[in-house]
């Protein structure tokens, strides 16, 4: 999947709301990351983006009550397509119906139909965005998050001169850092928030364009948000007409 810094989102909408992007305070990055991170949400659930979807095998079973189920990968947050066959290397692939429930620890699949092995299709789960800077004093909790440029090796929120600016969140994915452990120093410690590059333009002026209404700037604010929805038309365009992506065409019921 090809990604885009989250640095570069940040600083396009602080841009384009006309705020000084080289002068960024703690309490701007927040407001602004909230704001990507709601049209965020908004551009992962409008589409079914190949960026975002995986296709992948299951395995049924019968439980107690000789319900036929299966349980989804744990990425997975809603699934939106399950057949008897792969449908990317095959016409016969025919769609089963399905049901989701809550199995106490995750989701749950039930089939109506009595297979074994089949496969489906699932939409990952779209990432938070919620870290602030990071913190060299501080020591990271599992899953926690921050927001660290690789390129400067600090929680830079605005470029530092003569070095790359590559910021992006971070979640932690061990029980805890000790004081000093970063991405740089620490990979293993640290799993990046991974942000579809398909999303950043839309993310970049939806959230100018959030800025503007809470400032009450309404006519800047409508403008932005027409840019913002034509940007994201643009990339589902490229998706099916410029890459012509589309799936095979069943033939189990050709009449």
């Amino acid at each position: 999947m090809r990604t885009q810094d989250f640095s570069q989102i940040i600083l396009d909408a602080i841009q384009y709301s006309g705020n000084d992007r080289n002068n960024i305070t703690p309490e701007t990055f927040a407001q602004f990351r909230d704001f990507a991170h709601a049209r965020l949400r908004e551009a992962w659930e409008t589409v079914l983006w190949t960026d975002i979807c995986r296709i992948a095998p299951f395995t049924a079973t019968l439980d107690s009550n000789s319900v036929n189920t299966f349980t989804p990968d744990p990425n997975a947050a809603e699934i939106v397509g399950v057949w008897n066959n792969n449908p990317q290397n095959t016409t016969r692939a025919k769609n089963l119906d399905y049901q989701l429930y809550d199995n106490g620890t995750g989701i749950g699949v039930i089939l109506s139909n009595i297979v074994t092995t089949g496969y489906y299709m699932y939409r990952l789960k779209c990432p938070n965005l919620v870290g602030d800077a990071y913190d060299p004093t501080l020591v990271y909790f599992q899953d926690a998050q921050c927001y660290f440029d690789s390129g400067s090796g600090t929680g830079a929120l605005m470029p530092v001169a003569g070095k790359p600016y590559k910021a992006n969140l971070y979640n932690c994915v061990v029980n805890s850092t000790t004081v000093g452990q970063n991405p740089n120093n620490s990979p293993s410690n640290w799993q990046i928030v991974q942000i579809p590059y398909v999303f950043a333009p839309f993310m970049s002026w939806g959230a100018a364009a959030a800025w503007c209404a809470s400032e009450g700037l309404l006519e800047n604010a409508q403008l932005f948000e027409a840019k913002a929805k034509e940007l994201l038309e643009q990339e589902y365009d490229k998706l099916l007409r410029q890459q012509g992506q589309f799936g095979k065409i069943f033939m189990d019921f050709t009449y």
